[in-house]
């Protein structure tokens, strides 16, 4: 007899059916016949196999051997005696099929991963928790019902309405799995309004997500804290990973609109995060739109991030490493005397420095008030290193439009292709070290109409190709190709 290397194969194909032959008992040292009552098949559920009965059972000239004791495989890996759960292993017969039976096996490992078997789940104010849940006609009625069968790859469509539940994945521990992402969304073209009460203060907010779980996309979904307790917000946080949010509206919350809190492989994408609420209106409460405190490998993309008590974006205090911040709309944050802060500030500390952050194509205007503390557009701050701040339009903000550093900790920082026009204080300054500043644009750009934040250039400006040639930025803020003359146009539109 010869124990054909399987696990790899089960874990990958979505089911394998074992066919009648003999059966060797485990520790026995005879084989005997053995005609089990139907066929048995194993398909995946999670990272186990489930064995489940059909109603027939066939002789097979290949003589593959089922040995059971238990009920479920689990762990399986290619080539390895198998992993059981009170003891099951499979044989070969005979040498002649052991060639083509691990040739069959090692498929999977030739060919690739396969993706989970996806289920649609929905889920409304008006269903039941008894229907079954996998079709719009026969949704569940809460959340908790809803998220309970999602496994890698699955999608829950939440249709239109007010709801006061949170969404739970902590409960039954859901997540994703890598190239099957579990996607919880708004049904498509209804509003779905998520308006949890939390009970305590500092409590986890509408979505319970923490801990190790990642491979999750939200979508299409308004995040209201108008119900929330006081410094309660979401919170990706150490152990969450490879998380996409997009097209989320998140708004009046009593802390900052999104905290990343050493989150991995995040990314924020044409999300709207709007009006979150200082009680105390002091420093302390200040709350920006994006925190991201620290983490590593994130995206802040197309976001419009506005009217926030504090900043707009503050990344501080790292470590962060690999951070791209493009195509947003950063304005008419900081609205609190006590605070001094703005659209983007980037900020280390003297134990983490923070590395080659890419700020790009972004517009950031009109960030503090009459009555505000002061706000730069971009400040680059402390303990930077190497941080790009390439083709933004830093307008009308209430301090400096780009600042770099206070002193010589902030370094080599690289400036290009900037329009920085109209800004209280001034539009450019420099205390860093080591920066590069080419390319900019600090007199009237001709924008098509700035007072209604028409940042668009007209025909006649001086931004139109005189910008540096930038390989790794081919899209504007619009995501129009650039560069459409001889070189990229200076600001973050291509004329």
């Amino acid at each position: 007899m010869n124990d054909c290397g399987i696990k790899h194969a089960l874990t990958t194909f979505r089911s394998v059916t074992l066919l009648r032959g003999q059966h060797r008992g485990e520790g026995d040292s005879k084989s005997k016949k053995f005609r089990p009552p139907t066929r048995c098949i194993y398909e995946p559920r999670g990272n186990r196999l489930s064995l489940r009965y059909g109603r027939s059972w066939q002789v097979d000239p290949w003589s593959i051997y089922l040995c059971y004791h238990g009920q479920y495989f689990t762990n399986l890996l290619l080539g390895l005696e198998l992993t059981m759960k009170r003891s099951y292993y499979l044989l070969c017969h005979t040498l002649l099929w052991f060639p083509l039976c691990t040739i069959l096996f090692l498929l999977p490992t030739l060919v690739g991963p396969t993706k989970a078997q996806a289920t649609t789940y929905y889920v409304s104010l008006s269903g039941n928790d008894s229907n079954s849940g996998t079709s719009a006609s026969s949704p569940f009625r809460t959340l908790s019902r809803a998220v309970k069968p999602l496994r890698p790859g699955d999608t829950l469509y939440i249709r239109g309405g007010l709801w006061t539940e949170r969404i739970d994945l902590m409960t039954n521990n859901t997540t994703g799995t890598s190239g099957n992402y579990i996607k919880i969304a708004g049904y498509p073209g209804e509003k779905v309004t998520i308006q949890h009460a939390d009970s305590i203060e500092n409590d986890y907010g509408p979505i319970k997500a923490r801990g190790t779980r990642g491979y999750l996309t939200f979508e299409n979904l308004i995040l209201d804290g108008s119900h929330s307790t006081n410094k309660t917000n979401w919170e990706l946080v150490s152990g969450n990973h490879h998380f996409i949010l997009r097209n989320l509206e998140i708004k009046n919350f009593k802390d900052n609109g999104l905290l990343i809190y050493g989150a991995n492989d995040v990314q924020i994408i044409n999300c709207s995060i709007h009006d979150q609420i200082s009680l105390s209106g002091q420093a302390g409460q200040r709350w920006y739109g994006i925190y991201f405190h620290h983490g590593s490998n994130g995206l802040l993309q197309g976001n419009k991030v506005y009217n926030n008590p504090g900043g707009g974006m503050h990344l501080y205090p790292g470590p962060i490493s690999n951070l791209v911040v493009r195509s947003n709309a950063v304005y008419n944050n900081n609205k609190l005397a006590s605070s001094s802060v703005g659209g983007i500030i980037v900020q280390g500390s003297s134990s983490s420095i923070i590395y080659n952050t890419q700020i790009y194509n972004n517009l950031v205007y009109k960030n503090g008030t009459s009555s505000s503390g002061l706000a730069s557009g971009i400040l680059v701050s402390y303990y930077t290193n190497g941080t790009k701040v390439l083709n933004n339009t830093l307008y009308g903000n209430k301090t400096y439009g780009l600042q770099i550093g206070y002193d010589t900790s902030t370094k080599n920082t690289i400036a290009k292709n900037n329009i920085s026009y109209g800004n209280t204080t001034g539009n450019y300054v420099n205390k860093g070290s080591g920066t590069t500043y080419t390319n900019n644009l600090t007199t009237n750009p001709g924008f098509v109409n700035s007072s209604v934040s028409n940042f668009m250039l007209r025909g006649d400006s001086p931004a139109i190709d005189k910008g540096a040639y930038l390989n790794n930025i081919l899209l504007d803020y619009r995501n129009v190709a650039r560069p459409r003359g001889s070189t990229h146009d200076i600001g973050g539109y291509e004329y």
